[in-house]
């Protein structure tokens, strides 16, 4: 067998080199034979995944009519029949006609593990969210907690229970979790750039919803400044990115034309790629230029 062929037809002859194979790589052995248009359409789907994942899987057809014997050693009961077959072992089968979701479903943990512990790791992040909204934020904080200590190099999962925290306006613990990891990482810059905002804030007793009366009642630049700052802090990134907005609209001058850094400073808040930042960066030119 070719080390580059990726698509084999199986005989009783090249069998056990195809199993000494998938001690490097995946062999799927496909049953099919030409009387089942089922089977037909799936070595036709196989073709097709089999270019699409580039190397990751050997495809390796049986021909059931031909190679009975090998079908019936591989206990093959209906046609069509996926074997998954690796490191010498069977490790997962798939009978009967599927759809190409289905075998691709079927496919990734084995052929593509990273990506299948990724959809596994959103699939968990979705649940939590889904608990805090409900109401059962306990519950979700416990879950995050519990998965950090046995994976505490999962990030994302950090990030979501800083989130949580400050949503809770539990500060102290929110930067202690966060705290736990030294190193730069991407997913925890946000929450590194809110808590440096949290520190340079003045700590004058005067809270988000008394700094909004203010605004509405006569827009101050300073009362703008603060509420812009505190409620970007507190994660009400809208509400704090349209404040100063207003400040560089309405008082581009202010503090030396503080308007600006306050809006860079928010920025970094924001997720990389986050669609609000990218909104508000052609806000912020227009006002400028």
């Amino acid at each position: 067998m070719q080390d580059n062929a990726a698509t084999i037809d199986v005989t009783e002859q090249n069998v056990q080199q195809l199993l000494e194979h998938s001690r490097q790589v995946p062999v799927l052995f496909g049953f099919w034979a030409s009387w089942s248009q089922p089977s037909q359409q799936m070595t036709v789907m196989l073709e097709k995944l089999t270019q699409e994942y580039q190397g990751k899987f050997v495809l390796a057809k049986v021909n059931a009519d031909e190679q009975a014997n090998l079908t019936s050693q591989f206990g093959v009961r209906d046609l069509p029949s996926l074997k998954m077959v690796y490191q010498g072992q069977l490790v997962s089968e798939l009978e009967g006609a599927q759809t190409e979701s289905a075998v691709r479903q079927w496919l990734t943990p084995v052929v593509d593990p990273d990506a299948a512990q990724q959809e596994q790791e959103e699939g968990f992040l979705e649940q939590i969210r889904m608990a805090i909204d409900a109401g059962q934020g306990a519950q979700a904080e416990q879950a995050l907690r519990q998965m950090l200590s046995e994976q505490p190099d999962k990030h994302a999962f950090r990030a979501l229970l800083v989130e949580y925290l400050l949503g809770e306006g539990r500060t102290d613990e929110a930067q202690s979790v966060l705290a736990e990891v030294t190193e730069d990482v991407e997913a925890l810059r946000p929450f590194r750039a809110r808590f440096a905002l949290l520190e340079k804030l003045d700590n004058d007793g005067v809270g988000l919803k008394e700094l909004q009366a203010r605004i509405e009642q006569d827009g101050k630049p300073e009362d703008l400044h603060a509420y812009g700052l505190r409620a970007a802090a507190a994660g009400q990134f809208q509400a704090g990115l349209d404040a100063l907005l207003r400040l560089l609209r309405d008082h581009r001058d202010y503090q030396d034309g503080v308007a600006r850094s306050a809006l860079l400073e928010v920025f970094e808040c924001l997720p990389k790629g986050d669609p609000l930042a990218s909104e508000y960066r052609r806000k912020m030119f227009t006002y400028l230029y």
